[in-house]
């Protein structure tokens, strides 16, 4: 049972996110039926689950919820956004329910699970109240009492005989006969957490619904095998429902639209073939001899055709054969042959555990390190290596990357289940400060490695609500600013030159740069003398206990949040920046490699020693001339590139290699510019280029410790150790140090 419930706790976190994506597809004004109808099944599954394993708390508030969206579904209310909003705060509570279901951890308040089944409640109630016809009887009707004398019937009919002759008896009238439901569930029902009773409760509401409703179940065990061998994960029982005339067969489909794949039934009326267990009559299946199919017109209205079709007449009545062929092939609805129920086909997917995965990436990449070996080993003995050997490691080299490739593939995940968790942050920021915010998703099909999607969580967390406290205005100071009073933040992923490019932007008041340097002074980060420049000072933002906040709130004023979003930033391997205009916005760009695991590398030597840089940070590769370089006051070097000036980096001085001679670039040297996601360019002169390869990265931090200006090593073919450069941490430590001398000399000329 504990499999079974990790399983249906996994599905539950799969139909939450189909819920936030329907849910806010309704917010933004689309209320196409299909989406309704996918908002009202992920409840429906999350209910029917729950119900199997005893979640009474999770049944009774996702009943509640099940039945309000209903009432969407029938169009009887319509989905408004005072409407959305409260089932966005249902699909809150719901979440919660999840989580204590499965967690076990503190217990949703039970005033607000109250709360929201109030409102959910009311929709239903004040959608009738709305609708309610006004009574057209006047206040001062006076009803006046009529008395009839019955007439005495004292004569007897006269027969009447017309002296007609058709040939055949009419046939009678009949009513509809009782509906009949058979179903048998599959095996795969009961392994992803669904259960038989749940389709019996469901026939069970459709009976009870129409006046004086019941139905009749009976059990068939025949199939059950003696107890020894018994197997507790194989379905041995089907069932059988007699319901009242009067439900309809459309509604007893949808019963079965959330688990017909994993399971057989038919739909037919009381005297049908399928009523008696007979096999069922496919839709293509010839008709009995002197039988005319209802749905196909006879070329002749002959008289004897209507006599030995009467039967069959009397059993569609209650419903047209022209547009219902199921009502004499009930067999149909189970077949799918030329119904219009058509069973959906079940996906073909798996589960598979990550620690499987991930031990498949680190065997993937010690096969990648053993062929770069191999390779390595023959290119020592090239005078002697056979042609086909070398076809042979070509060929071994292709498929180990393409091996590579599709464990990546499976590490893939959409950022779409951690951006939609961002629509519930933004809400509660917005409950707390009182303002009003729409949040907008783009790119959320953006895929990257599972790992990153993880640990996106938490940053993204504390800077949408950074956000929603400092950057979106109050209501008044939009109005005055002639901004709409409605804030809007918009979170977009994007892929960008081997990188997953995050961009978070509010169109709230920006960055108060004064207000950042005065607090940052106060608190001791900064010098009172230092001058700092645009991007300097708002990168203070990220300083350990830096907070413009004056009180301390559930939100902010603590100075953790942002400083937590850099570590977890670099901790990744990647970059954050910061773009703000006054009155404007602020815009937050973080730049994250698409793997933790492997990448192609450019080896380059610079100071004796080889190491890689990524192939998607150099923009070009060029020999220095001596012509395009200039010096500045403080020594350091810049180069002309096509009329643009760039730093250059020595890169064996850079990084403190003692083989490294000179920062004296010589002629004919070779320099990789290299660029951030920023825009912002460097140029890293090393002694030679070697190679490109595919190399697999091993953490630095957690085998050695951080280095500046290295992100993190691998294993070449040769067995040594090579350093993983960061462009980005190279080119923002020569831009810094270019700037601060610039500012150091604008002071001077100031003073």
């Amino acid at each position: 049972m504990g499999d079974i419930l990790l399983v249906f706790f996994q599905e539950c976190d799969e139909q939450l996110q189909e819920l936030e994506r329907g849910l806010s597809a309704l917010s933004d004004g689309e209320s196409e039926q299909e989406t309704i109808n996918a908002v009202f099944r992920a409840v429906h599954s999350i209910k029917g689950g729950a119900a199997s394993f005893g979640l009474e708390n999770l049944v009774r508030f996702a009943h509640v919820f099940e039945s309000s969206l209903d009432g969407v579904r029938s169009g009887r209310v319509a989905p408004t956004q005072d409407v959305v909003k409260i089932f966005l705060k249902a699909m809150d509570v719901l979440s919660d329910l999840v989580v204590e279901a499965r967690d076990g951890g503190p217990s949703v308040d039970p005033g607000r699970i109250a709360e929201s089944q109030i409102e959910l409640e009311s929709i239903i109630g004040g959608n009738a109240e709305a609708h309610k016809t006004d009574d057209v009887v006047p206040s001062d009707f006076v009803p006046i009492p009529m008395d009839f004398v019955p007439v005495p019937m004292d004569f007897e009919p006269v027969p009447v005989d017309f002296g007609l002759d058709f040939g055949f008896d009419p046939a009678p009238v009949q009513a509809p006969a009782p509906l009949i439901v058979t179903f048998c569930p599959h095996d795969a029902m009961y392994a992803r957490g669904d259960d038989a009773r749940n389709i019996l409760i469901g026939l069970t509401d459709a009976a009870v619904a129409v006046e004086g409703g019941e139905i009749t179940v009976t059990c068939d065990a025949s199939a059950l095998p003696p107890f020894d061998a018994l197997e507790p994960d194989r379905s041995y029982l089907s069932w059988r429902a007699v319901l009242p005339a009067e439900v309809l067969e459309d509604t007893v489909q949808s019963v079965f639209d959330w688990g017909g794949d994993v399971c057989d039934f038919t739909i037919s009326r009381e005297g049908d073939p399928a009523s008696e267990g007979g096999e069922a009559i496919a839709a293509t299946d010839a008709q009995p001899s002197g039988e005319t199919p209802l749905d196909v017109a006879p070329p002749e209205p002959a008289v004897p055709a209507l006599a030995e079709t009467s039967s069959a007449v009397t059993a569609a009545q209650a419903t047209p054969a022209v547009s219902r062929p199921d009502a004499i092939q009930p067999a149909a609805v189970a077949s799918g042959a030329n119904g219009a129920n058509v069973r959906r086909t079940e996906q073909a997917t798996i589960r598979v555990d990550l620690p499987r995965i991930d031990n498949l990436m680190d065997l993937v990449g010690e096969l990648v390190i053993a062929q770069a070996a191999l390779e390595s080993q023959c290119r020592r003995n090239n005078a002697s290596m056979p042609r086909e050997l070398g076809e042979c490691i070509a060929s071994m080299q292709s498929l180990t990357r393409d091996i590579q490739d599709a464990v990546m593939a499976v590490r893939a995940q959409p950022v779409r289940s951690v951006f939609q968790r961002m629509q519930r942050v933004v809400r509660e920021a917005c409950s707390m400060t009182g303002k009003d915010v729409v949040l907008t998703l783009e790119g959320e099909d953006t895929e990257v490695d599972r790992t990153l999607v993880e640990k996106l969580s938490d940053p993204l967390t504390h800077m949408l609500r950074n956000a929603i406290d400092h950057g979106i205005e109050k209501v008044e100071d939009r109005l005055a600013a002639g901004k709409p009073a409605i804030g809007h933040i918009l979170l977009s992923a994007s892929h960008r030159s081997g990188h997953i490019l995050i961009t978070i932007k509010d169109d709230g008041g920006g960055i108060n740069r004064e207000r950042v340097l005065a607090t940052a002074i106060k608190r001791g980060i900064i010098a009172p003398d230092a001058v700092l420049t645009d991007d300097e000072i708002n990168n203070l933002i990220f300083a350990p206990g830096f907070s413009t906040a004056d009180t301390i709130s559930n939100l902010s004023g603590r100075g953790v949040g942002m400083d937590v979003v850099k570590q977890a930033i670099l901790s990744l391997g990647g970059r954050i920046t910061i773009q703000s205009v006054p009155g404007n916005g602020t815009v937050f760009c973080l730049s994250l490699p698409l793997t933790l695991a492997v990448l192609d590398g450019m080896l380059i030597v610079a100071g004796g020693a080889t190491m890689v840089i990524p192939v998607s940070s150099v923009v070009e590769t060029m020999i220095i001339k001596p012509q395009d370089t200039y010096v500045l006051p403080d020594g350091k070097k810049m180069v002309s590139i096509r009329g643009d000036c760039i730093p250059l980096v020595p890169l064996g001085s850079e990084l403190g290699l003692s083989a490294a001679v000179s920062d004296e670039p010589r002629d004919g040297a070779v320099m990789l510019i290299v660029e951030n996601e920023s825009g912002a360019r460097a140029g890293l002169v090393v002694d030679e280029i070697r190679d490109q390869a595919h190399v697999v990265i091993k953490s630095m931090e957690k085998n050695y410790r951080r280095i500046p200006g290295v992100s993190a090593a691998t294993i070449l073919g040769d067995g040594s150790v090579s350093l993983i450069l960061d462009a980005p941490a190279l080119i923002a430590s020569a831009v810094g140090r270019i700037n601060t001398k610039l500012s150091d000399a604008r002071a001077v000329l100031a003073a």
